[in-house]
């Protein structure tokens, strides 16, 4: 399946400079300079004030009002750059200073909560998600400080849900980079008394527990062994190997986490080194044509830089759904009313294209790819006529900022309730009104696609009508907000399937200690099929410690135990116990939820769910 995220357009070539808009274009495009766009992964609001600070040297800048900067006469090579802003994790990036300006698109994660702690002490700080905790396990006298009043930031990231917001090109090695694919992540950062950062002494480590995201549990088990780095933004690298294994959090028992031992801390993940790579032909263009000199990255994938032609050789990771980008800047130029690049001393324009979980095999489409990793990054030639380079467009982003709630029904139909507004700090809208003439394309993982109609005009309501949503099925939202031809922003889920209780009944009776719940789930053996349950135990009439169980994961079974420490049997009487199947970003249940329809100036929750009714069993004591 395809999707694609346009955030600001390049519109044509400048026609009073005689470009040639029928082919590559060729419009002066500032030398040794990087332009970029800074921001919020979780609600794609563009971040103002944000610092950007050249590794290595004395530069900086600020993001203006639009969350956009630019950096000028910068030597030639490669370019690291660092991005802060209070309350987000620290943010990096990394761009080539050559013969064209080029971009720098970076979405920052605001960051975790934070927890004090005394370094003299062993003890393990976690924050709490969908997913599960993510911990970092300290030893006494493990960090390089005196200070004893610290202050831990934990900041989880689901790179099926927020890649974007990985810094750097997600590679390792060296002259011969090797992709990486993303399971998990998370930014451990340490402040002191006075606000400085601290880390682990030479010699030390920590020990780090990273959940596995639902989606990959298929295909990560326990026992298993990732790759793990840390990034070096001195570098633009993923770093500092070691291999983690799969396991069992020692929070709550329950959740499949990569845990590893870690030396420094900083971005932090799970990554294993992409084996069976293929070269794989783009072509990035807008609606007047190609697009010279774009730089093309993907995940999992490297990066590449387009020919006259618009084309460019990449390397990708055979067989799955790759995420690409593509960006170029022109400096000294604007875009007018008519869509021309018209001259602009110190303006810019700022090109960039997304297409998300891209599968190159989907419906016969033979796009051009041969096996093993590309010779060059650039294609150097003309290729002839009868190849099919994968496409990448480009368009123009939303000036307004929008919100998304799509419900996929099992057996029924996908519905979207569309807004528009003002994004407030929390990345809500405020004075949200129903967004009308929206495009939206909803597809499945088999090739079946439908364009999503409104309910009435002015409604914001959108169905799919003779589209069935079958349980088991990923399905993807594409929402052309302003309906401009461009999507601005996108997400998915699975359906879920039909949910029952195993060995549970109303009116039944238990054993307090040696029950454990088990419930089926119809759509469980269709394939890469994922869900999440949701499951609590409240004693009827019960307020303590012992009256009360609750889970939340993949797995189709429970033991239900009261939240000590350790845990121990629930305490004997009658109980409401109840029971929820959900894929994708659903809220209910307290859980801190990632939403999973993001894009510049959008985002939203696509999720499914079935809940069963809920039922009265008695516990009886051991």
């Amino acid at each position: 399946m395809k999707k694609t995220l346009g955030l600001v357009a390049l519109l044509g070539i400048l026609a009073a400079c005689g470009g040639d808009n029928s082919g590559g274009n060729t419009a002066p495009s500032a030398p040794n300079t990087v332009a970029g766009l800074v921001t919020d992964i979780g609600s794609g609001v563009r971040l103002a004030g944000v610092t950007v600070r050249v590794v290595g040297s004395s530069r900086t800048t600020t993001t203006d009002s639009r969350g956009e900067f630019i950096l000028q006469n910068l030597p030639a090579g490669w370019v690291k750059l660092d991005f802060e802003k209070a309350g987000y994790a620290p943010g990096h990036g990394i761009a080539e200073s050559t013969g064209s300006a080029q971009t720098v698109v970076v979405a920052l994660k605001k960051e975790g909560t934070e927890q004090s702690y005394n370094p003299t002490q062993a003890r393990t700080l976690f924050q709490r998600t969908e997913a599960g905790p993510y911990a970092v396990i300290f030893q006494p006298n493990s960090l390089d400080t005196t200070d004893t009043n610290l202050r831990v930031v934990v900041t989880p990231l689901d790179p099926t849900k927020e890649d974007t917001a990985l810094p750097g090109d997600l590679v390792a090695g060296g002259a011969s980079p090797t992709p990486l694919a993303p399971v998990t992540f998370a930014e451990f950062s340490i402040l002191d008394s006075q606000n400085r950062r601290i880390n682990l002494k030479p010699n030390s480590s920590a020990i780090v527990e990273l959940p596995i995201p639902p989606e990959l549990r298929s295909r990560y088990r326990i026992g298993d062994k990732i790759h793990c780095y840390a990034y070096n933004p001195q570098t633009g690298r993923w770093e500092d190997f070691v291999e983690g294994t799969v396991e069992r959090s020692s929070v709550d028992g329950t959740t499949p986490v990569l845990r590893a031992s870690i030396r420094h801390l900083s971005w932090y993940g799970g990554a294993p080194a992409v084996q069976d790579q293929e070269c794989v032909l783009v072509e990035v263009s807008n609606r007047f044509g190609p697009l010279a000199d774009a730089v093309v990255t993907a995940r999992p994938g490297l990066r590449a830089v387009t020919n006259r032609l618009g084309q460019a050789e990449i390397t990708v990771e055979k067989g799955v759904p790759i995420n690409f980008t593509a960006t170029k800047t022109y400096t000294d130029t604007f875009v007018d009313a008519n869509g021309k690049l018209v001259p602009k001393p110190g303006a810019k324009v700022i090109d960039i294209g997304r297409v998300e979980e891209a599968d190159l095999f989907l419906n016969g489409r033979n796009y051009s790819r041969t096996p093993g990793p590309c010779p060059s990054s650039v294609v150097q030639s003309v290729r002839p006529a009868a190849t099919n380079p994968f496409p990448i467009r480009v368009a123009p982003a939303p000036e307004g900022f929008f919100q998304a709630a799509a419900l996929l029904q099992p057996g029924g139909l996908a519905f979207v309730q569309l807004e528009k507004g003002i994004p407030n700090a929390d990345g809500d809208l405020d004075n949200a009104e129903p967004a009308s003439g929206a495009q939206i394309i909803i597809s499945d993982n088999t090739g079946g696609t439908a364009t999503m109609s409104e309910l009435a005009p002015g409604s914001g309501a959108y169905f799919a009508n003779n589209f069935t949503v079958e349980p088991g099925k990923r399905y993807t939202l594409n929402i052309d907000a302003d309906g401009n031809g461009s999507v601005d922003g996108s997400g998915s889920a699975f359906a879920v399937g039909n949910v029952a209780w195993s060995n549970l009944s109303n009116g039944g009776s238990y054993s307090a200690s040696s029950l454990t719940a088990t419930w089926n789930d119809s759509a469980s053996t269709q394939p890469g099929y994922n869900a999440l349950y949701q499951v609590s135990f409240q004693r009827n009439g019960g307020s303590g410690v012992s009256d009360f169980a609750f889970y939340v994961g993949s797995e189709r079974s429970f033991e239900p135990r009261a939240q000590t420490n350790p845990p121990t049997p629930l305490a004997a009487g009658t109980y409401t116990v109840t029971l929820n199947a959900f894929s994708g970003a659903f809220s209910g249940g307290n859980l801190a939820i990632t939403d999973n329809i993001t894009g510049v100036g959008m985002q939203g929750q696509i999720y499914s769910i079935q809940s069963v009714n809920p039922i009265t069993i008695t516990l009886t004591a051991p």
